[in-house]
Formats: structure tokens, sequence, C-alpha cells
């Protein structure tokens, strides 16, 4: 009775925090009522949502998080209509959201103008665009899915509501390896001077091994650069330059004996130059020179001020040469000139992958190796509590749109895999007395369970079943709490094998 009086107190609050933050903006009555409306959507869908997911905030710091937003980052929303000339747009500068009047496209905006620019520190700066675009819009399809799939009653994924899928997918498989809090705060960059994807690496790394981890960076790096040059063709042609740049100096490079001897050439030129500057310099009369042959040049806005002025600028020009130096001094070294081969290499590969025609493949690839990712913490849940957890996790994971016709356990490439994983989640499951074992027919129990576990019932632990006898076939009924859900007909002629009486309901989880 007081979790209830809570809940209310709660959900009062939050009501009124919206309430009187929305009085002080100059929305439109609609815009009002709309954001009214999402936030009792999602406070009637989120318990459901934070129960199926699991690595989500918590219902109250959602909503907080939203409501912030509202207050600090949004200052004008204007609804627009599907004939209206203007353009549906998040101004995050202006603070101002342009959009349809749609739930799901508000939320999508809301999220979108919070951002704050993440610094994605690797080999290319090009790169860290390209997976910041996918986290970013994966973060945002992510803020949306409490009320776009849970309404209160159900769970019911609206593909054709994600605004891309694979960006989706690739968010979602980050958040199982790090957690949802970490990637939170990476996308939003609240701590600057951190460097959240060396954090990312390492953290795979330790828990996974170098090989999985350089797999998945890969996997996720070819297709954070394929994502973002489908959407934008400036940088679609920017990475088709600098690819052509980059073998030109790695065709240099292939010839060590000759590019060190054109370094060298470089390099003398470089200590003329510092020779004459010094000689400059160093001369009252050479300085009166120059500093007369440099302002018959300039125009007069831009004319060199005084003597004093030309030598510090002269000063300033040696520095910029010296390091130039420093620079062909370290590519001399055999060990500089192997990382900067070996660099440009990598670069090379990541570039050269937007012409090959295989994001599907790459996507696949990666799901394998979150697979394996599975399976190894699988083998390290001998705790009830966290295999429950995982549970869910498999069942969540499982229903992620690989495509706008399927999920990922349906994808044919990925079936072998997904058995593996699931015949060892049910060994261990059983095993640990987590669920019951319904029948000693490895094949047919296996069949069984795997069906049940990707139920869409709410709660899992809520799950009976009932078997039914049926001539060569088996009919299993699935029920949430005593509605019957779904009826499942099975072949088998190993009756005898079952472990649970016939016609009588039984509770999956002990």
């Amino acid at each position: 009775m007081k979790e209830k009086i809570l809940k209310k107190l709660v959900k009062k609050d939050y009501n009124n925090k919206l309430e009187e933050i929305l009085s002080k903006k100059d929305f439109s009555e609609e815009v009002k009522n709309t954001l009214l409306s999402i936030f009792y959507k999602i406070e009637n869908g989120y318990q459901d949502y934070h129960k199926i997911k699991r690595e989500t905030f918590d219902k109250k710091e959602y909503i907080e998080k939203l409501i912030d937003i509202i207050d600090k980052d949004c200052e004008k929303i204007e609804f627009i209509t599907k004939n209206n000339d203007k353009q549906e747009k998040v101004d995050k500068d202006k603070k101002e959201i342009i959009c349809l009047p749609i739930e799901n496209k508000i939320l999508y905006a809301l999220a979108k103008i919070q951002k704050r620019q993440i610094v994605v520190k690797y080999i290319d700066e090009d790169i860290g665009k390209a997976f910041s675009f996918m986290l970013n819009t994966g973060n945002n399809i992510n803020m949306v899915e409490p009320l776009r799939d849970f309404n209160g009653f159900s769970w019911n994924i609206i593909v054709k509501d994600i605004e891309d899928v694979n960006c989706n997918l690739m968010y979602q498989n980050i958040i199982y390896l790090v957690g949802n809090k970490f990637v939170d705060k990476w996308v939003n960059n609240y701590e600057p001077l951190v460097d959240y994807f060396e954090l990312f690496q390492n953290e795979i790394e330790k828990k996974y091994g170098k090989k999985i981890k350089d797999n998945i960076l890969d996997y996720l790096l070819k297709l954070s650069l394929k994502l973002k040059a489908k959407y934008d063709e400036n940088f679609k042609e920017t990475i088709k330059k600098k690819k052509e740049e980059l073998e030109q100096e790695n065709s240099e490079l292939e010839n060590r004996e000759q590019y060190l001897g054109k370094i060298a050439k470089c390099k003398k030129e470089k200590e003329k130059q510092i020779k004459e500057l010094d000689k400059i310099i160093n001369s009252k009369k050479l300085l009166m020179e120059e500093y007369e042959n440099r302002n018959k040049e300039l125009p007069l806005e831009k004319k060199i001020f005084s003597i004093r002025v030309l030598k510090n600028n002269l000063k300033e020009e040696r520095k910029t040469i010296l390091n130039e130096i420093d620079v062909y001094n370290q590519e001399m070294i055999p060990k500089v000139f192997l990382e900067k081969k070996h660099i440009i290499e990598k670069k090379l590969k990541y570039f050269s992958s937007l012409e090959e025609d295989d994001l599907r493949k790459d996507l696949i690839d990666l799901q394998k190796e979150m697979i394996k990712c599975m399976s190894i913490d699988i083998q390290k849940e001998p705790d009830k509590n966290k295999l429950t957890r995982f549970i869910y996790q498999y069942r969540y994971y499982s229903f992620l749109p690989f495509d706008s016709d399927t999920y990922l356990y349906e994808v044919k490439e990925l079936k072998r895999s997904f058995n593996k994983l699931t015949k060892t989640l049910i060994e261990q499951a059983i095993n640990s007395k987590v669920i019951i074992k319904i029948t000693d027919d490895e094949k047919l129990n296996f069949n069984m369970t795997q069906k049940i576990l990707l139920s869409k019932i709410i709660i899992l632990e809520d799950i009976f079943i009932k078997i039914a006898n049926e001539k060569d076939w088996i009919n299993l009924i699935i029920f949430d709490e005593e509605i019957e859900d779904s009826k499942i007909k099975l072949k088998s002629t190993t009756k005898e094998k079952l472990t649970i009486k016939m016609n009588k309901i039984n509770k999956l989880f002990i």
C-alpha cells in the first residue's frame, strides 16, 4: 500500500514539475498537451520497458532527463503539417524544434537537441565523425524506445518508426558491451577530458579478450563509415579523396630507400632555410632589406609595422621550420617509419570498405562476435538472479530488428550461432535451477524452451506451461499467469520422456 502511495506522489511530482516548466515556455497549447501526453504514456509503459530490456535508466532518471531537456535545451517547438513548406529540423543553437505533431518524432527531436559534441579520438578525424554519427543516431532512437514500443499493456516493436535499424542495432550492441550509463556519458560528453573511446576498447578487451575486441572494433568502424556515407554525399567524397592521397603516400612508402632519400632532401632544404633566416636575424642590414622587400609586396593594412615585429615574425618562422625538421628526423627512425606505414594501411582498410557492398555481411559478422560475448557471459553467471537477468537480455537481443522484416533470431546466417547460444543458456538455467526441465528429450526440450523464452509476455517469471497430448504431436500451451497466451504444436514420439505431468499447468521459472 505504501509503495502505491509513493508511486502516485512521485508521478504527481513529475507532472507538477513539467507543468511548471511548460507554463514558462512560449509553446502552443497543442504542443503542451502533446508533451503531457508523451509523459503520460511513458509513465504507463516504462516499467515494462525497464523489465524487458534491463540495461536502461530507472524511470525516475529517464523522466527527469527529459524534463531537464525541455527546461534547458528547448525554447521553441513548432508543429507543421505534411503540406507545409517548412522542413522538419532541430536547431541546437537556437534551441528550436520544427516537426510534425507525431509523438515519436517530438521525442526523437528532444533527444537530438540536447546532444553535445562527441569527441572520438582515433587514427583519423573522419572515422571519429562517422562513429559519432552512429552513436548519436543510435542514442536518439534509444530515447524514443519506451514510447514507441511500450503502451503499458504489451511490447510491440514498431520497426517502421525506427530512424535507422542499423544504427539502432549497433548502438544496442554497444550498450550490451559496456552498459547504458557508460554510453550515455559518452554520447553526452559529460567529461570532455575523458577518452571514452579508449575506455570502451579497454572494457571490451578486459571482458572478452583482444581478438574479440579487435574484431568488434573493426566491424563497428567500417559500418559507421558506410552509414555516414549513405546519408552524406560530401562525406563520401571526402573519404574518396583521402583514400586516393593515402594510396599515393603508401605507394611512396613501399620503396623505403627512395622515401627516406626524399625525406633527407626535404630536411636539407629546411636546414638551408634555417641558415638563411639566421643570417637575416643576426644582420641589421639584411633585416632592413627584408623589411623593405616584404612591405613592397603587402597591401597597406597588412604591412609590417616595424623591424622589431619583422624580427619576431622571422623567429616564429624559424621555430616552425625547426618543428618540420624534427618531424623529418622522427620519420627517418625505423620504428616511427613502420608505425606510420601501419596507420596508413589501417586507414586505407577502413576507407576502402566504402567500396564494398557488404553492409549486411558486416552486420552479421558483428552479431557473431556479439553472440560469442554472450556465450562468455553465460559461463560466468551461476547466480540465479544474474542468469534470470541474462535470459531477459537474451530475449531482448533476439528481438532486435535486423531489417524491416526480420528480427535477429530469424536471420538465417545467424541460426547456428543463435542455437548454440540458446542451448548453452538453457542448460545453464536448468542446472542452476532457474527454469524447469520439460523433457529428457534434449532436442524437444530445446525446441520448447526456446519458443517459450521468445514469448513476448512481459514478465517471464509469470509464464506457466501445459503439455497436451495429441497422437504423434505435443501441444505446448503458454500462459501469462492464468491467461492463455499462445499454443505451439510440436512433433514428438518420446512423450514418455516428459519430466512434467501431461495436462497439468507448470510454472516455468522455479
